[in-house]
């Protein structure tokens, strides 16, 4: 144990501490605070909300760093090296309740032991006397299922779970029972008395902190006394403590400075304190200050204490792999726990994408069909060369539908009946003939006649393609049956360009196969970067985080963990999307499938590090929802996912190079398509790319989770 944590007799001193919120308009709320707390007291904190208690709190337990001044605790700084607190060497119960709700008490308790590095027998002997002590009826029921007094209990067990040196408690006992609260201040003073821990207590319930050795009380940032609480109330000639804040507060302004001594017998003050910086006269001998001290390694070394628990920590390499072991674990079983009570939760992290998968690949992609156009065919022949024509166009793709008049038809289309108006002359048979036979040298009304007018409303691009496609086919073969009909040969029909057989895909190109690989990685982006940025923001918003925290564990256990447990929930969410996309809708995949799998893992990790990276940043759901969506977007457009890059200008296509899915799902789309390994054509990129974006953004949301802890 080092020495150094005994110079002094004080568990927290506090010189002319300040501290402040924001940084263009700072909002004081700790003005040039003293307090002294000596080992092995309850020092009751006592003011109005707003007062600064809960600020002076985070303080002490190291969650903020003041402005000015200093705190020092057993005689050193919260958090420096070697120093348990924050850690094992401190018990918090924060004001709000910072318990995880679908996890019972039992767990939690063993949660957080396991975060202090309880041996497991010692845990569950703890577990069992404070949920007795506490009056917790059912451990095994999780904490959302309890009453609010009853969570409240479990809160403040947590504190005393491994019996630290120094507990710090903010308002345990709200919605407690009388008969529980004396218990409970019962065993606080025990736990003072007879083990010498120091203890920091802040309540509503002024009178009850009468029970306390010394109270403090805080106004406007600033401690207006602190002494033992009968000895104010006889100096005052008061009947509560509530009387003597008022006079207090009646009396601050005369700013007169007194000294204290450490005794109700030797206080020689009549009615007036003004204790804005108190100095104290010591009331004991040398020797007596040397024999406390002597008492107080004994309970810190001994087994006055948790024998785990110290206030110094071994800082070799083995004790802390250890540790970290320990706290890592604990915090992953904490996050498959909570997963596996909250079915409903990994149900939708799982089978959404799935479901987004099965909807985009029936829905996109595919060919339009049942496109209604108008038919004005004026040859009255039944038996002509224009009703041949008109049988050969498939009737799945585009309904015909039969005018007589084609301003009648005109009108069909801008009234939104029909997507366009197929118009064919009366004498259409024998020019087209003419039109064979004389080749050459058949003039323009031969050629004007034998001509098919094809009108289309051109507000859908994909529709009129498709619908003029399928005219130019369905006229091919029409000619080249007519041709065989003539003896003619059926290539005169045939466009001078010959499509040969394609390097890579196939004559009949599919837009969904292009489209696939790119709305798989979108979904996995997008579904990793909502559970990591919402899972984080609920555990800081409610406290949650903080708790953890305050035990010790460090900024990268908690994203560690995080990414672990929602690794594996992604694991199932991509081996389902993978197999409803390759098995039951039959996307080709020429390519080593291995690639492919770590391409989609490989995104969702670097959607788990964006959401960290917004979690980081924001303390709200919906400021990091609204991140989310308003970067995915344009992310999604800019990455050639629905449209080529190509079709981009330029200075947009080599910014789009630079986005996080770009070159990975094009690096995919030649794997899938056109059967390309990593080593093959620089496809290797787009995987460097996407774990260059991973790595960065974890520390840099490490470094924000760390500064602004």
């Amino acid at each position: 144990m080092d020495e150094a944590v005994f110079n002094s007799l004080l568990a927290v001193d506090g010189d002319n501490v300040c501290f402040s919120y924001g940084r263009k308009r700072e909002e004081s709320v700790l003005n040039g605070l003293n307090i002294k707390v000596q080992r092995g007291v309850i020092y009751g904190l006592l003011g109005p909300s707003g007062c600064g208690k809960t600020t002076l709190l985070k303080c002490i337990i190291g969650r903020h760093n003041p402005k000015s001044g200093t705190i020092r605790i057993y005689g050193k700084t919260p958090g420096s090296k070697g120093f348990t607190i924050p850690g094992c060497g401190l018990g918090f119960m924060p004001q709000e309740l910072g318990l995880y709700p679908e996890i019972s008490a039992e767990e939690t308790l063993t949660y957080f032991g396991r975060l202090y590095q309880m041996d497991q027998s010692l845990i569950k002997e703890r577990i069992s006397f404070l949920t007795t002590f506490l009056d917790i009826p059912d451990k095994k029921k999780q904490i959302k299922n309890l009453s609010g007094g009853q969570q409240r209990r479990v809160s403040f067990a947590v504190a005393l779970i491994h019996k630290p040196p120094l507990i710090i408690l903010d308002e345990p006992t709200v919605g407690v029972d009388p008969l529980l609260r004396k218990s409970i201040w019962n065993h606080l003073q025990n736990l003072a008395a007879r083990d010498l821990i120091t203890i920091v207590i802040t309540t509503h319930y002024v009178e009850e902190a009468r029970q306390a050795q010394v109270v403090g009380f805080m106004r406007d940032g600033h401690l207006l006394a602190e002494a033992n609480p009968e000895t104010l109330i006889t100096q005052f000639n008061a009947l509560t403590l509530e009387d003597v804040f008022l006079k207090l507060c009646l009396k601050e302004s005369e700013s007169l400075e007194i000294t204290v001594n450490g005794s109700k017998e030797q206080l020689e003050m009549q009615d007036v304190w003004v204790p804005r910086k108190i100095q104290r006269t010591k009331s004991k001998s040398q020797n007596s200050n040397n024999a406390y001290t002597d008492q107080c390694k004994i309970g810190l070394l001994n087994n006055d204490f948790d024998p785990d628990v110290t206030l110094m920590k071994d800082s070799s390499w083995g004790s802390i792999l250890r540790t970290t072991t320990d706290r890592m674990g604990a915090l992953i079983s904490k996050s498959f726990l909570r997963l596996k009570r909250n079915i409903p939760l990994v149900f939708f992290q799982v089978f959404v994408p799935v479901f987004q998968v099965i909807v985009f690949c029936l829905c996109v992609g595919g060919e339009p069909f049942d496109i209604p156009i108008a038919v004005v065919n004026l040859e009255e022949d039944p038996l002509g060369e224009s009703s041949k024509f008109l049988k050969t166009i498939d009737s799945y793709v585009i309904t015909q539908r039969n005018y007589y008049d084609l301003n009648e038809a005109y009108e069909s289309v801008k009234k939104g009946e029909n997507w366009g108006v197929l118009h064919i002359g009366p004498s259409f048979t024998d020019s087209l003939i003419t039109r064979y036979i004389q080749g050459i040298e058949a003039d323009n009304d031969t050629i004007g006649n034998s001509t098919i007018n094809l009108y289309l409303d051109m507000t859908n691009q994909q529709l009129s393609a498709t619908i003029f496609s399928h005219i130019i086919a369905s006229f091919q073969t029409f000619a080249e049956n007519a041709l065989r009909t003539f003896k003619y040969n059926p290539l005169i029909a045939t466009s001078p360009i010959v499509l040969g057989e394609p390097i890579y895909g196939n004559l009949v190109p599919n837009f969904t196969e292009f489209m696939a690989p790119g709305m798989i990685l979108g979904i996995t982006y997008m579904m990793a970067v909502g559970l990591s940025s919402m899972s984080i923001i609920i555990e800081k918003k409610e406290g949650q985080l903080d708790r953890s925290w305050v035990a010790g564990v460090k900024s990268w256990e908690v994203v560690f963990s995080i990414f672990f447990s929602l690794f594996i929930v992604m694991l199932l969410q991509v081996t389902l999307v993978l197999i409803f996309t390759f098995l039951v809708f039959n996307i080709p995949t020429l390519g080593p499938l291995i690639w492919v799998i770590i391409a989609v893992l490989l995104v969702g990790l670097e959607g788990m590090s964006y959401g960290l990276f917004i979690s980081s940043i924001v303390n709200d759901e919906n400021i990091a929802m609204m991140i989310a969506m308003g970067s995915f977007y344009p992310n999604l457009l800019l990455s050639g996912i629905i449209w080529p890059v190509e079709a981009m200008p330029h200075y947009l296509r080599q910014f789009s190079y630079c986005l996080p899915m770009t070159l990975v799902a094009d690096s995919m789309r030649s794997v899938l398509s056109r059967g390309w390994t990593i080593t093959e054509n620089d496809i290797w990129v787009g995987y460097l790319v996407t774990l260059a974006w991973i790595f960065p953004v974890i520390l840099i949301s490490v470094f924000f989770f760390k500064i602004k802890k």
